[in-house]
């Protein structure tokens, strides 16, 4: 019996950790939460600086498609033979891009994004002064954006390479 209560007491003994033990797991525990806690804020830092580029080029293609907009509105708005010109960056954010332009919005293609901005509705002109239904809009050149009448004598905007 005595043997057996020795082996016990022992066996207690092992199963207890002293104060050592206890400020190691301590220590242990405060290094793996600080780690945890590091690794999401350096996550978190990363994802908010690749959302800011996300929001750099929108922003960028933003603003182009609505100057864009305003200057074919402020052309519709005025008299017949009123001519505005507008330039085209070469690429947005480094991005190459499309643009293109329909009765009612003007539309840009950015990577796999899309983004439009509305129009007055308009009629739109070809070089013939034949109605068509859109122009494409190409980085690096210079657009005139005339309003005249059609072959069929009605108000409409023509955008063309002013070259």
């Amino acid at each position: 019996m005595k043997n057996q209560q020795t082996f016990l007491m022992k066996i207690n003994k092992d199963l207890y950790m002293d104060s050592r033990g206890i400020y190691t797991i301590d220590f242990l525990f405060s290094i793996f939460l600080t780690l945890t806690i590091g690794i999401i804020v350096l996550n978190l830092i990363g994802n908010t600086l690749e959302d800011q580029k996300t929001i750099e080029e929108d922003m960028g293609g933003r603003i182009l498609i609505d100057n864009i907009a305003n200057a074919i509105n402020q052309v519709n708005s005025n008299n017949l033979g009123y001519m505005k010109e507008i330039n085209i960056p070469n690429n947005i954010s480094g991005k190459d891009f499309k643009i293109t332009i329909t009765h009612d919005e003007v539309v840009l293609e950015l990577e796999n994004k899309k983004a439009d901005s509305a129009l007055i509705p308009i009629r739109i002109a070809n070089i013939n002064l034949d109605s068509i239904e859109e122009v494409k809009i190409y980085p690096g050149n210079s657009y005139k954006i005339k309003k005249l009448l059609d072959n069929n004598n009605l108000t409409a905007i023509q955008i063309y390479n002013g070259y």
